[in-house]
């Protein structure tokens, strides 16, 4: 039997460095994790169409169709809150403390357990979520600090619900707008920024949010969330010694599910989100895929909101985690090809991500004198190769 990856384990990585600055080509890390049968499908006693590979990062479906998918990581029913964690989001959250941005989002159809994996149950230690862990992860980074270490912490949670932005820190706000600034990168105009000192305030502004976010029943989830929720922390990062500053932004994305109309018994109010949630995401396919070809000479970025917002996150500067959660049944079996057919296109594209460091003019002294000193051993070679060749014209 093989061994299964390593925690933490994430795909090919090439490094190149500039400017006293490092930027990383690395691929999207794909964990695919299978939820235990629910009760609707216990109830119709619907047989198991999924098995995961002994390997850890293969998973086979063996319902009508017989398929092999293969990403960086694959977990069962009987993989804990943490391990989900350590196998996708902590090298993140690593790389955003080094200055480097961050997103980590969960996609799958309605009812796959996307809620449960990004937030899950915030207060019990074992089944919190990837989102309640990431921040602990941030706040222990700050507090083993050195005393040069000064540290300001914002975040932001937004919805896009029917294809319009809505702040649920401010839900007054509802009809806002993406831009872009002058460096090209993307932010969320009139979004509320809070500024937090402790641990216990993420957490009840992420209830705070929660409890604003739209959600419905439908036959597939009593609470099937009917919105995107993007949940944004930026951490600034100054160096008291030399002046350096770091700014980096970490995203963390539960994406409402992609549904079959038929099957969630969507009407009214709730067909129309459903039609918008399908949009979004057939824009977030046509995104990927583009990118995934490597071909395409336009990206469809600007076809929502959503994959506005994400436009860093994918193919851009950002180390970026894909959760795909599906279920294990066989009367799911498409919506669980169509999910692992994402992921897999998800996992062809590379991003190149960078520090986002402001250097001091300490630094920027050194590294110049770092580029002279090379000129001058530049100049000195150049010389003493004119002077051989010089020899051998006098001598020939």
């Amino acid at each position: 039997m093989a061994n299964p990856p390593e925690a933490g384990a994430s795909p090919q990585v090439s490094r190149k460095s500039y400017a006293g600055n490092e930027e990383v080509e690395r691929g999207i890390s794909v964990l695919c994790r299978i939820r235990p049968l629910n009760a609707k499908e216990i109830r119709e006693k619907s047989e198991i169409a999924v098995n995961v590979a002994e390997d850890g990062v293969g998973v086979d479906l063996i319902g009508s169709e017989k398929m092999h998918f293969d990403f960086d990581a694959v977990v069962g029913s009987d993989c804990s809150q943490e391990d989900v964690y350590n196998r996708c989001a902590k090298s993140v959250v690593e790389d955003y403390l080094e200055g480097f941005n961050g997103t980590v989002f969960a996609y799958g159809q309605t009812g796959s357990g996307k809620t449960y994996t990004m937030e899950g149950l915030i207060d019990d230690p074992e089944k919190r979520g990837l989102l309640p862990r990431m921040v602990c992860s941030i706040f222990d980074f700050m507090e083993n600090a050195g005393e040069h270490m000064q540290f300001m912490i914002q975040v932001q949670f937004l919805e896009i619900y029917n294809e319009k932005i809505r702040d649920l820190l401010s839900p007054d706000k509802d009809n806002l707008k993406v831009r872009e600034d002058r460096t090209g990168g993307i932010y969320v105009e009139g979004a509320t920024s809070h500024y937090i000192t402790t641990e216990l305030e993420v957490q009840q502004l992420l209830e705070l949010g929660a409890s604003s976010r739209a959600t419905a029943e439908t036959f597939m989830n009593q609470a099937s969330s009917r919105s995107h929720s993007i949940f944004i922390i930026t951490l600034e990062q100054t160096n008291t010694r030399d002046g350096s500053r770091k700014r980096s932004k970490l995203f963390m994305v539960d994406l409402a599910g992609s549904e079959m109309v038929r099957k969630t018994g969507a009407e009214g109010a709730t067909l129309k989100e459903a039609q918008h949630i399908n949009k979004s995401l057939s824009a977030l396919s046509n995104v990927i895929f583009a990118l995934s070809e490597g071909k395409a000479s336009h990206i469809p970025y600007r076809d929502s909101k959503l994959t506005r917002i994400l436009q860093e996150a994918i193919g851009g500067n950002c180390r970026t985690a894909l959760i795909i959660n599906c279920s294990p049944a066989r009367m799911n079996e498409p919506e669980t090809i169509s999910t692992m057919r994402f992921g897999k296109s998800a996992k062809r594209i590379k991003n190149k991500a960078h520090i986002n460091k402001e250097q001091s003019p300490a630094e920027l002294k050194m590294l110049l004198a770092e580029m002279q000193k090379k000129n001058r051993e530049l100049l000195s070679i150049i010389a003493a190769k004119d002077f051989e060749i010089n020899t051998l014209k006098v001598v020939g």
